[in-house]
């Protein structure tokens, strides 16, 4: 009797390397800034008028930190990009981004259609990479 996971170890399409690769883009976004503090304070803000007082500016909220499974499978799916040469990489990750077809098309010089292929025969060979390796 197999384990549900031994199953799904060698069962990985592009479609799934695909979406876990967005979902690695979307935990990079989600990851707060490596800017670093210029202010060594504990001091709040200082309120130089009313209008900031109040609330009257517009409040900036932060996104959700990821939770930290979330990030291990966000570096395991970066890991992956190793596998492609650096062409394929760069056009993976901008699909992982969400930029559109036409513009990676604009930069890129050859056609949208062209590009469609290449990306996909990148997440087939990652697929392959990953159900070889039994992962």
């Amino acid at each position: 009797m197999t384990t549900p996971t031994s199953e799904m170890a060698n069962n990985w399409h592009s479609t799934t390397v695909e979406q876990r690769l967005a979902s690695a883009a979307a935990v990079l976004r989600r990851l707060p800034g490596a800017m670093p503090r210029t202010k060594l304070t504990s001091w709040p803000e200082v309120i130089h008028s009313t209008r900031e007082a109040y609330g009257w500016n517009a409040s900036q909220s932060r996104p959700i930190p990821p939770h930290p499974q979330d990030i291990q499978a966000m570096d395991q799916a970066l890991e992956w990009l190793f596998w492609l040469s650096e062409g394929e990489r760069k056009l993976v990750w901008a699909r992982a981004c969400r930029l559109p077809w036409r513009g990676l098309a604009e930069m890129d010089g050859r056609s949208h259609v062209t590009l469609r292929k290449l990306v996909q025969a990148a997440y087939q060979h990652i697929a392959h990479q990953l159900n070889k390796q039994g992962r």
